[in-house]
């Protein structure tokens, strides 16, 4: 595809960076000239120097002729102008980046008149994620595909886990659960694993388990934790916006730490919430708020290290459930180093989105991508297929007689009502949606899993 992105920062450096990998045709828009020929240096990217919203600079940039526009600058209204703008010069699919919450509802509503294929925000994106791990302490992350009749879960191994030493093989025949562990991160390194992989203490994994199911199984490890009633929150951002709008009328209650007086009136007023107008980074505000007997402390400023630094102390303070707000991309695989397991990364989420859609309009006839998430600190990803046609090689075949290529796994089919965690014995149907998980990445159709 010939696709044009319009912003050079964070997250459109890391989408660049996928879709040049995945053979697509990249033209880069900035007014920032060092950042333009930073990227083109370390890219195979045509760089064009101005502003996305300017008619000369996007047919500079070749819209009248791109498959996709994709406006990831800091500023929603550019963003806006630039989708609209490029779709009338003749760009086919447009998508904008926009995270004022004030525009949220006037976006969705006015979405086709301003000719947007898809709006993306990352906060409210965020804030879902963190409502889902809320729900589910056990986990350090946990994605739903398939309308949410299916999760995916990570949690780490820890010391004296029952499962340490343990074949997954031996695993599943031990336990009448349905689940199945679908990825492995060791020492850095990835894995699909096969039915004789022994879990070691300090592995993070990835099971795909049907809706509900997922409490079943960690209850059934031992590591199922109590739901998450009271709630520390350092940062008022606009994460911490979203997430109260979703944490109103349920059984969570919260305090806000935060030290701009704007923000604390904002969410005072809105949502009724406490709110605490000073510094989170401060050790006596900290404890004077009870944060060695809250359930759960979320870190969401607007600065990744304090969020560090501060989410490391509520884990010397015993906190059960520690959520990170990580912004910089390259830091995550760090702070997860440094022994932080639940982060969320809007910027990162954001680009997952992007590349879903990208795929879902390669042109691929067999099947469409319903979802993609990105799994073990982004290097497996988990991939909702739809199967719109017989597939010669894979339909109606047993999975054990399937020529499947090395690092992909069918975790979960889904036909009709029915959640299936398969045996080798199961087979893939029309009209079937397959959950895929892969570590090769660039899988645009169900029929690339094979050889």
């Amino acid at each position: 595809m010939n696709i044009i992105v319009v912003g050079s920062g964070t997250v459109g450096t890391a989408i660049c960076s996928q879709l040049v990998e995945e053979g697509h045709d990249v033209t880069v828009v900035d007014t920032d000239g060092s950042t333009l020929s930073e990227l083109s240096n370390t890219l195979d990217v045509f760089a064009v120097s101005g502003n996305g919203a300017d008619i000369s600079i996007l047919r500079k940039a070749g819209a009248e002729h791109a498959d996709l526009l994709i406006a990831v600058t800091s500023g929603d209204e550019v963003n806006i102008l630039c989708c609209s703008a490029a779709h009338k010069l003749g760009t086919r699919h447009t998508i904008a980046r926009v995270r004022n919450p004030e525009y949220n509802g006037f976006i969705q509503l006015m979405k086709s008149d301003m000719n947007l294929s898809l709006t993306i925000n990352p906060e409210l994106a965020a804030a879902k994620e963190i409502y889902r791990m809320l729900r589910f302490p056990s986990a350090a992350k946990i994605d739903t595909c398939c309308h949410g009749r299916v999760e995916l879960a990570e949690f780490s191994v820890g010391s004296g886990s029952p499962i340490t030493g343990v074949s997954l093989n031996e695993l599943r025949g031990r336990m009448n659960r349905r689940f199945l562990v679908c990825g492995v991160l060791r020492g850095g390194q990835s894995y699909i694993p096969s039915g004789d992989f022994i879990i070691e203490e300090g592995d993070l994994l990835t099971v795909t388990a049907p809706e509900h199911e997922t409490a079943e199984f960690f209850r059934a490890i031992g590591l199922y934790k109590n739901p998450v009633r009271n709630l520390l929150i350092v940062g008022g951002g606009r994460t911490t916006y979203y997430l109260e709008e979703l944490l109103r009328g349920g059984r969570f209650r919260s305090t806000v730490v935060e030290k701009s007086k704007a923000r604390c009136r904002a969410l005072a007023e809105e949502y009724g919430c406490t709110v605490i107008c000073d510094d989170g980074l401060k050790q006596d505000v900290l404890e004077e708020e009870g944060i060695g007997s809250t359930d759960a402390f979320l870190a969401l400023s607007d600065v990744d290290e304090e969020n560090a630094i501060i989410s490391l102390y509520a884990k010397t303070r015993g906190v059960p459930k520690v959520i990170t707000k990580i912004g910089t991309i390259s830091y995550i695989d760090f702070f997860h180093s440094a022994g932080l397991e639940s982060i969320i990364s809007p910027k990162s989420s954001t680009a997952a989105q992007i590349l879903r859609y990208v795929r879902s309009r390669a042109g691929v006839h067999d099947s469409e991508i319903g979802s993609l998430h990105k799994l073990l600190d982004g290097s497996v990803e988990a991939l909702e297929f739809v199967v719109k046609e017989e597939i010669s090689g894979l339909t109606d075949l047993p999975l054990r007689s399937l020529a499947s290529r090395p690092g992909v796994l069918i975790a979960c089919i889904v036909r009709k009502n029915e959640v299936i965690i398969p045996t080798g014995d199961d087979m893939v149907h029309k009209g079937d949606t397959v959950v895929v998980i892969t570590k090769g990445g660039q899988m645009k159709s169900i029929g690339d899993i094979l050889k």
